[in-house]
């Protein structure tokens, strides 16, 4: 017998919480009116969709260290480096397109002198400087319309930016430098929770501009690929190998990694557990991809042994009562417990 449509949803809800946020919370989500229960599950659906069908994922990243140099000095070089001295044009918060050397010193001038100014040394970060990148192959056009809407939606509140495309290499990519004080002399102090919103921001305008993307974490795909800083990127590339760099993980990380990821296959599980159990096909089809999905995860291949996952509600915090509270949050009635659905059998056991 199918699992209720409203037990599904609440069910879904509360596993892709886990799964998509950050898995330690202090604050409990707020209480929702009965609309946002079908609305929050059908994004959930939207996601999972997205990561199933191994959508590219998008880059944001901060190139520029706290520990580096600062100040218009730094700045002035990395504006050089990115409009390679004035032949790639810049476009900057108003749109405006900067080419040539006399409209690069413009831009110096403006920066160094106008609204707070910027002094030629620093302590601090005057500028952010993110790279925006996809994948070899994507619309280039697209890319730059994104990172252009991701700009004006991020930092439209005054801030001054500039942004500049390369197309020198196989992944389109873009440089955009931020400075840190805004018009309102407030500065910007991004954490990791910012730049997860960034990278769902940035996958979000691709979307709209016709590619498709993904912002999702390392966790939850299961990669265990180990990934290469830009200094080893660069040692590499000029042939020196990097003394203190391992590709391969020793005995302890690859158990430390392992266990990181345990917990998350227990939620791709509970969903799993829960669409197979919908009365709508397209639910039981993606419970289908997701058995499929995690079967193929790098993740499991770091204990060829461990064949099972132990059941999903029987994680210390993860109990079915949930799925009861989500109901009663979302619509204010109790489900009895008389009539709640029988737990279903783990999908993951098939062949």
């Amino acid at each position: 017998m199918p699992f209720p449509r409203q037990y599904v949803d609440a069910l879904l809800v509360n596993w892709g919480d886990r799964l998509f946020h950050e898995p330690l919370r202090h604050v409990r989500a707020p209480h929702l009116p009965g609309v946002a229960l079908p609305r929050d599950a059908r994004r959930l659906r939207e996601r999972l969709a997205l990561t199933l069908r191994r959508a590219p994922e998008v880059m944001v990243k901060i190139t520029n260290r706290a520990s580096g140099a600062q100040g218009m000095g730094a700045v002035r070089r990395h504006l050089q480096y990115i409009s390679r001295d004035g032949h790639i044009e810049l476009e900057d918060q108003d749109e405006r397109v900067l080419v040539g050397d006399a409209a690069l010193q413009d831009l110096f001038d403006e920066w160094r002198w106008g609204g707070w100014g910027m002094p030629e040394e620093s302590r601090r970060r005057e500028t952010f400087n993110l790279m925006l990148s996809m994948p070899a192959g994507t619309d280039r056009a697209a890319v730059r319309e994104a990172s252009r809407a991701f700009a004006r939606e991020i930092f439209g509140d005054g801030r001054s930016y500039v942004f500049a495309q390369h197309d020198d290499q196989p992944h389109p990519h873009v440089h955009l430098c931020v400075r840190v004080r805004g018009p309102d002399g407030r500065c910007l102090n991004p954490r990791k929770r910012d730049l997860r919103t960034w990278r769902e921001v940035f996958a979000r305008q691709l979307r709209e501009h016709g590619v498709d993307a993904n912002a999702t974490p390392r966790l939850v795909r299961g990669e265990t690929q180990r990934l290469r800083t830009q200094a080893v990127v660069r040692m590499q590339s000029r042939g020196v190998a990097p003394r203190f760099y391992r590709s391969v993980l020793d005995e302890r990380a690859t158990m430390v990694l392992r266990d990181a990821h345990i917990e998350t296959l227990a939620v791709w599980r509970g969903l799993a557990q829960a669409l197979a159990h919908s009365g709508i096909p397209e639910d039981r089809t993606m419970a289908m991809a997701i058995v499929d999905f995690v079967q193929h995860m790098p993740a499991r291949q770091l204990d060829p042994g461990a064949t099972r996952l132990e059941p999903a509600t029987e994680c210390s915090h993860c109990d079915r009562p949930v799925a009861h509270r989500y109901i009663a949050h979302f619509t204010g009635r109790q489900r009895s417990v008389d009539d709640r659905p029988t737990e279903p059998d783990p999908p993951f056991d098939r062949d």
